[in-house]
């Protein structure tokens, strides 16, 4: 075990487990102190599969898309021959922004400071008045690759390069949402609408609060309850190494704002991706870390060809409400937390298995990256 980094954490690894199995959270201090944020920039967002965006939004050669990704500014290329490639967004040269922000029919990624210019491959196209110079090679000198994976029209990157593929990482997770559709043919939807949500919370809460129903009834009466049955007992749940599952199903009653299919697969993977399907229409979400106490959330919704427009406008409405809601809790939640007066929160482990779960796969890539058997 790496004793020194666990003891300057003041991390108590017998108290944790001791807690985790008697259904009390992490330490609330993970959720608010930089120290945790930093140690999980390199446990947990440094070697994972992160949602980036949509592969609607890269879908035509010379396509660019640019997000931050925790500390990772990446970018996001279709090369002439169609190819998808990623890279960290840092010129070679002395750092600085090389794409500065999405476009398409881009020919070449040019940095503003001094001109270098790289080809969408990432290889180093031009550097000025750098030919001839002793120990200078152009092959060196292209992007920082990071791995990237599309799965249906959903792209992740890992900054990983030599990660294991995505399918190996969700393992049954993978396979079950495959089965459920919810990595359907991309060209089978159109994406309809993407918002993108600064909320006020650390990214372990979001998730928390993502992974359980139980506050479902009262936070979501007029939203996500109102088309879905939520009570205990009324949707089923399979947890996993880096995923859980659920199976929603749609209220049986006219009056509903919406009335969704009868089986609503939804997948969430680690470290923070949803996926939720209703029948011709789906929707993919994403969380990034920004800062101990500020989280992304970006959400990508689509829908067949010929889904009435204003059922899905209404589906698309009922999410947002949903996620505006969650967004008021998980704040409210993480500036009372950050006080310091309550160390441990309580599950109740009948309704909030699913983040009980979370915690628990925080817990197990917290000990991995500290070397605890």
């Amino acid at each position: 075990m790496n004793a020194t980094r666990a003891d300057s954490l003041g991390i108590d690894i017998a108290e944790i487990e001791e807690r985790l199995a008697d259904n009390w959270s992490l330490p609330t201090r993970f959720y608010h102190d930089p120290a945790f944020f930093d140690f999980e920039m390199e446990a947990i967002f440094a070697r994972n599969w992160l949602y980036f965006g949509s592969v609607h939004q890269v879908a035509k050669p010379g396509d660019v898309l640019v997000r931050k990704m925790g500390r990772w500014p990446i970018v996001v290329t279709r090369d002439r021959a169609g190819q998808l490639h990623a890279f960290l967004n840092i010129c070679r040269h002395r750092g600085y922004t090389v794409a500065e922000g999405s476009r398409s029919n881009c020919l070449r990624l040019v940095c503003r400071y001094h001109a270098w210019s790289y080809n969408l491959d990432g290889s180093l196209a031009n550097a000025p008045d750098a030919a001839g110079e002793e120990g200078f090679c152009k092959d060196e000198l292209g992007l920082i690759p990071v791995a990237i994976e599309q799965w249906g029209p959903a792209l992740f990157v890992n900054p990983d390069a030599d990660a294991a593929p995505l399918a190996h990482f969700w393992g049954e997770g993978h396979a079950r949402s495959d089965a459920e559709g919810l990595a359907p043919d991309p060209g089978e939807f159109e994406l309809v609408r993407e918002v993108i949500y600064d909320v006020e919370t650390n990214w372990k809460l979001w998730y928390d609060n993502g992974a359980e129903c139980y506050h479902c009834p009262w936070i979501h009466g007029k939203s996500f309850a109102d088309a879905y049955l939520s009570d205990a007992g009324t949707y089923e749940t399979e947890l996993g190494p880096n995923f859980t599952f659920n199976m929603y199903h749609g209220k049986p009653r006219e009056g509903a704002n919406v009335r969704p299919a009868s089986d609503n697969p939804v997948l969430q993977g680690f470290p923070g991706f949803v996926g939720f399907g209703d029948g011709d229409i789906l929707h993919h979400a994403g969380m990034v870390p920004v800062a101990p106490d500020r989280t992304r959330h970006i959400t990508h919704y689509y829908a067949r060809p010929g889904t009435d427009p204003d059922y899905v406008k209404a589906w698309c409405d009922l999410w947002d409400q949903t996620y505006l809601e969650d967004n008021v809790v998980t704040a409210d939640q993480h500036r009372n937390l950050a006080s310091g007066g309550q160390p441990w929160n309580r599950y109740v482990n009948g309704r909030e298995f699913g983040a009980q779960h979370i915690s628990r796969e925080i817990w197990r890539h917290y000990k991995e990256a500290l070397g605890v058997a």
